[in-house]
C-alpha cells in the first residue's frame, strides 16, 4: 500500500481543544507504569510530555523512589490507580524485563486500554492488549523480529509491516524519518525529522505525547480502533514539530529530550489556533 504522507493536517485532526463542558476526565486519563531506579528520567520525561499535551489527568505508578521523584517535579500527578483511558507502559525499564518488570507490564496490559509498548515492554509484545502501538528503534526492531519471526531484517520498513501484521497491532518504527504501519497494512511516513532529536529521553517524550493523544481519543478509538495508526503518527509528528521549535528558539542548535517536552504545548497552540 502506497505511504500516507503524515501533514499538519493531520495533527490539527486530532489536536483536541477542551469546551466549557469540559472536564478532567472527560479529557483524558493517561496511566504510566515506566522508568525504574536505574533510569528514573524515563518516567519524568514521558509524564511532562503528556502534561504538555493537554489531558485531563495523569497517573504514575512504580517503584517509590521514582514515584516521589515524580509528584516532587509535577505535583499535579496522581499517584494510586483509578480511571485511566490509555496507558504507556516500558519506557525507562531494562531488558530483558525480570520478574518485577515483567510483573509491571502485565499489569498495565489489565488496564485493557490503548496502550504505548516502548523500551522494556517490548518483550512482552506476543501477550499486548488488542489496540496497542510498539515503539521500537532499528536495533529493537531486529531484536523483535528474530524473536517472533526468526531470520534477520534486510528492510526495516518491511520487517516492521510484517510485524505488525504478524502480532496484529500498531508500529511506530522510530528513526530520522518514522514511519508508522498497522495490521492491516497501512502506512503511515513522516517528514524527516531535525537530526537533534538523536538524543537520549527523546522516545520518553514521544511516549508520553502518544499516550496523551490516545487518551483523549479513546471514546473515538472504541467505535473505529483502526484509527489508531493515524492517531499515532499526528502524535509522531507532534514530537518531530516540538523538536524542531525547541531548535529554533536555539538559532538551530542542540536540544535535550526535555526541551523537547517545554515545545510541545507551544507548538499545539499554534495547531489549534491554525485549525480554529
Amino acid at each position: 500500500m502506497e505511504a500516507i504522507l503524515v501533514t499538519p493536517e493531520h495533527l490539527a485532526k486530532w489536536a483536541t481543544r477542551p469546551t466549557a463542558s469540559d472536564h478532567k476526565y472527560s479529557r483524558g486519563v493517561v496511566e504510566f507504569h515506566t522508568g525504574s531506579r536505574a533510569y528514573p528520567g524515563a518516567a519524568l520525561l514521558g509524564v511532562l510530555a503528556a502534561l504538555r499535551t493537554g489531558v485531563g489527568m495523569v497517573r504514575y505508578l512504580g517503584p517509590a523512589t521514582v514515584s516521589s521523584l515524580v509528584v516532587q517535579n509535577h505535583p499535579e500527578v496522581v499517584l494510586v490507580p483509578g480511571r485511566v483511558d490509555s496507558v504507556v507502559v516500558g519506557s525507562g525499564m531494562a531488558t530483558p524485563l525480570g520478574s518485577q518488570g515483567t510483573r509491571r507490564v502485565r499489569e498495565a496490559f489489565s488496564r485493557s486500554v490503548p496502550t504505548v509498548m516502548d523500551a522494556g515492554a517490548l518483550d512482552l509484545a506476543e501477550d499486548a492488549p488488542a489496540l496497542a502501538v510498539l515503539t521500537p528503534h532499528v536495533r529493537e526492531l531486529a531484536r523483535l523480529h528474530h524473536r517472533v519471526l526468526g531470520g534477520e531484517v534486510n528492510d526495516e520498513l518491511e520487517g516492521a509491516t510484517r510485524l505488525a501484521r504478524e502480532l496484529g497491532l500498531t508500529i511506530l518504527l522510530k528513526g530520522s524519518v518514522t514511519n508508522v504501519v498497522n495490521q492491516h497494512g497501512a502506512h503511515w511516513e513522516l517528514p524527516a525529522a531535525t537530526p537533534w532529536l538523536a538524543t537520549a529521553g527523546t522516545g520518553d517524550v514521544l511516549a508520553g505525547i502518544l499516550g496523551a493523544m490516545l487518551a483523549s481519543s479513546r471514546e473515538h478509538l472504541e467505535g473505529t480502533p483502526e484509527a489508531l495508526g493515524e492517531i499515532v503518527a499526528a502524535g509522531a509528528l507532534l514530537h518531530s514539530f516540538a523538536a524542531q521549535s525547541a531548535s529554533t528558539a536555539r538559532a538551530g542548535g542542540p536540544i535535550t529530550a526535555s526541551d523537547v517536552a517545554d515545545h510541545v504545548a507551544s507548538v499545539l497552540g499554534v495547531i489549534l489556533g491554525a485549525s480554529s
